[in-house]
């Protein structure tokens, strides 16, 4: 999931689309590297533990009563719980936390139809856990409630739900390698909490092959993401969605990730709306590889190297967006400098079949819209935009194989070097696009835009 831009076709960036090459092809491996393995569906009791516990005991005789457990106040170390189907487990009025006390999981569910957890604490301890599995692990849940939950330092996933429904509302997750990883959802919606001091990710809405989620991210504060295992774009980000088709994402407040706010990889039909994302280390929204479709619309992004990104057309196929009326400022120049490849510096890029419309730019490092990227240029329409200040106000690919663009009724203030421009990949080619469009580039239209 490198951040990579589409493929250049002239001699002098052969090293670098060799480079591209590899990573899109070695995606799959990078993806399912990242991925939590997925373990047995059926988890098995810790034996000497859960099965022995008088408090896993207690809880399975409610069960059988048909009526909820709540647990005692305060602090029971245990390991392995293993909750039946149809249980509520509530949490005394005075808190109650479960502490790991063995290899974890510390709660886990298996193929039932309802689970409930309500005002409970789970603290893992710093352990890490076995691979694959999270301190809370449920799966194959058709409705799982979690509400006004704790789940707190972890060395592995704190909350992790495979082919999962239900909601999780108004739960705190804090100290874990990742938050909150669903894989295969069915129904799911992960509404008002809290993800904080996550070292490789917050929340995480993934499929094991592309597909139709629908899984909605709403109201949620998620900081302080950072990306300890590395990569270039697998770890850091505040929601990732991977392969999930329909998911929405609207209304959370993002802010200090080492990478993305949102960041959508291959899906389809994926909404980013009306998100307040802040101090992002690298693109704050960003549709990449074979996205279809994506909807960015009335975002405010304050502080990252780029604003919004929807490219890898030429290399993956990734088209479709509507990027309209979001307000992008604080962008800072990269360390690499910007207008390379990788895309930092530049408010918004597109690349294919996307209508870039009603953005505010309050002035970018190095362009405020870039149409297309080389080659990777098919139908993209940049129209009542107001961008400024900028080195370069809209810049439009014309390298040889670029498909159509037309810039439209868009206000450009503070342009320092061109307000509107024909661009060789990083490179002015024309820095009077107005005049040239049509003429020179009969596939450019530029129209009715003001420069001041």
């Amino acid at each position: 999931m490198a951040v990579l831009k589409s493929i250049a076709c002239v001699p002098a960036p052969r090293a670098a689309i060799a480079r591209r090459r590899f990573l899109t092809g070695a995606l799959a491996a990078a993806g399912l590297a990242a991925l939590p393995r997925a373990a047995p569906a059926q988890l098995a009791p810790e034996p000497l533990i859960a099965a022995a516990s008088p408090l896993q005991r207690a809880i399975l005789a409610a069960a059988g009563a048909g009526r909820p457990f709540r647990l005692a106040p305060g602090v029971t170390r245990t390991a392995g719980l293993v909750l039946p189907d149809g249980m509520r487990l509530l949490g005394a009025a005075g808190g109650s936390m479960l502490r790991l006390a063995g290899p974890g999981p510390l709660v886990s569910a298996a193929r039932g139809a309802r689970i409930s957890l309500e005002g409970v604490t789970l603290e893992g301890g710093g352990a890490h856990l076995p691979e694959g599995a999270g301190l809370a692990d449920f799966r194959d849940i058709a409705e799982l409630s979690l509400a006004g939950c704790t789940l707190q330092n972890t060395g592995g996933i704190a909350l992790r739900l495979e082919r999962c429904g239900g909601r999780v509302r108004h739960c705190a997750i804090t100290g874990a390698r990742a938050g909150l990883f669903s894989l295969d959802a069915a129904g799911l919606v992960i509404d008002a909490n809290s993800v904080s001091r996550c070292a490789d990710n917050g929340v995480q809405i993934w499929r094991s092959a592309q597909g139709f989620d629908g899984t909605r991210v709403t109201g949620n504060r998620i900081t302080a993401i950072g990306a300890v295992s590395g990569g270039t774009g697998q770890y850091g980000n505040g929601v990732s969605v991977y392969r999930a088709g329909g998911v929405t994402a609207s209304g959370n407040t993002i802010r200090d990730t080492e990478f993305s706010a949102l960041r959508n990889n291959s899906g389809h039909a994926v909404s980013f709306v009306e998100n307040d994302c802040a101090n992002c280390g690298e693109t704050a929204i960003f549709a990449e590889f074979a996205f279809r479709d994506a909807v960015i619309k009335g975002n405010r992004i304050d502080g990252a190297r780029s604003g919004i990104q929807m490219v890898n057309f030429a290399d993956a196929g990734g088209r479709g967006a509507l990027c309209t009326g979001n307000r992008i400022a604080g962008l800072r120049a990269a360390k690499d400098g910007a207008g390379k490849q990788w895309g930092y510096g530049a408010a918004v890029k597109a690349e294919a079949d996307a209508l870039i419309a009603g953005n505010s730019v309050a002035g970018a490092p190095w362009i405020g819209v870039m149409a297309g990227w080389g080659e990777s240029l098919s139908d993209v329409r940049v129209e009542g935009n107001m961008i400024g200040p900028a080195r370069i106000g809209i810049g439009v690919s014309v390298a040889p194989g670029a498909g159509r663009a037309s810039v439209v009724g868009n206000t450009i203030t503070g342009a320092s070097e061109a307000a509107l421009a024909a661009m060789l990949w990083d490179k002015i080619e024309s820095a009077d696009l107005a005049a040239d469009a049509g003429r020179r580039w009969p596939l450019v239209t530029a129209a009715a835009n003001k420069a001041a």
